[in-house]
Parts: C-alpha cells; sequence; structure tokens
C-alpha cells in the first residue's frame, strides 16, 4: 500500500513541476501582442479597400486588403496561425459579409432619403438579411409620416397627388435640413 502511494505522490509531483515548466516557458516566449486579428481584420481602412473591391467586382483586391493586414499582423507580432488567418478563405469571407451588409446600409440611407424602394438592393445583399425587417419598419414610418403631412396639406378634403407630391417634398426638405444640421434622426426620421 505504502508502494502504491509513493509511486502516486511522485507521479503527481512529476505532473505539477511538468506543467509549471510549461507555463514559463510559454510566459517568456514573446510579448503579447498589442493588436488582433479581430482588429486587423476590422479595421477601417480595411473594411473600405473590401467594401470599394467589392463595389468594383474585383474579388482579388479583397485578398490585397488581407495580405496588407496580414503585413501589419507581422509588425505587431501576430504569432504564425493567426498570420494564416488573415489570408484564409475565412478570413476573406468575414471582410466580404461584413463590407456587403455595410453596402446594403449605405444603399438603404440614400433610397431611404430619395424615397426609393430597396426590393433590388435585398437580392443585390442577402448577407444583410437579419436588416431587412427593420429597414421595412424604417420606410413603413417615414411613409406613415408623409401620409399624415398630405392629410395636413388636404386640409380635410380629399388627398390628391399633388397633396402626396408635395408631402414627399416636404418631408424631404427636412430630412434633408437635419442631415445638415447634424441632427441625430429617429428611426422615423423626425
Amino acid at each position: 500500500m505504502k508502494k502504491i502511494f509513493i509511486t502516486l505522490t511522485v507521479v503527481i509531483i512529476g505532473i505539477v513541476g511538468y506543467l509549471a515548466w510549461l507555463s514559463d516557458e510559454s510566459a517568456s516566449d514573446k510579448p503579447v501582442p498589442v493588436i488582433t486579428v479581430m482588429d486587423i481584420l476590422n479595421a477601417s481602412d480595411l473594411s473600405a479597400g473590401v467594401k470599394q473591391a467589392i463595389k468594383n467586382e474585383e474579388p482579388d483586391e479583397v485578398m490585397e486588403w488581407l495580405e496588407k493586414g496580414q503585413n501589419v499582423g507581422e509588425e505587431a507580432g501576430l504569432s504564425k496561425p493567426d498570420l494564416d488567418y488573415l489570408t484564409s478563405e475565412q478570413a476573406k469571407d468575414y471582410v466580404v459579409f461584413n463590407a456587403r451588409r455595410e453596402l446594403f446600409n449605405e444603399g438603404f440611407e440614400k433610397r431611404y432619403a430619395a424615397l426609393q424602394p430597396i426590393a433590388d438592393l435585398k437580392k443585390q445583399y442577402p448577407e444583410a438579411k437579419s436588416l431587412f425587417a427593420k429597414a421595412d419598419a424604417i420606410i413603413d414610418k417615414r411613409d406613415a409620416i408623409i401620409e399624415q403631412i398630405a392629410l395636413t396639406l388636404a386640409e380635410g378634403k380629399s388627398v390628391t397627388q399633388q397633396h402626396q407630391q408635395a408631402a414627399r417634398e416636404l418631408w424631404q426638405q427636412r430630412y434633408q435640413s437635419r442631415q445638415n444640421d447634424g441632427k441625430v434622426l429617429d428611426d422615423a426620421g423626425r
């Protein structure tokens, strides 16, 4: 019984010693990088470059931007697996997905202000599917406001095409004025 206890104690001491040695070795290898892979993939210049590459339909430019990101990672001292990830298909899919969602948002904002439909924008950027319901709700609120303006312009009479057109123009003027003033608009454009 004593032999089993002594053997078990020696094995436990050996395992603890080995783990302590490993922790000392990993701590002294390299300093921790000041930037992460996600910081690089979400950097504004990389995001803007990828968006432009998608707009121009230049998929090779996306990889060029990821290679630039890899260069930044090398300078920052990222590990080999992190550097390899920066030019991987997964990283490409990630930045393209996010860029296409941003392009949907930009397109939506322009069409919202111009009172244009977004059905084709939804087809162009299916990556933004989770944003579609909110975009539709924002448009519905905008249209309800325009309808209220048209009713006010009609002064209790039937709303005509002229009233609707005048209401759309008033809404656009008001929206543009608020954009120029730098005020934050709520979802209804008020």
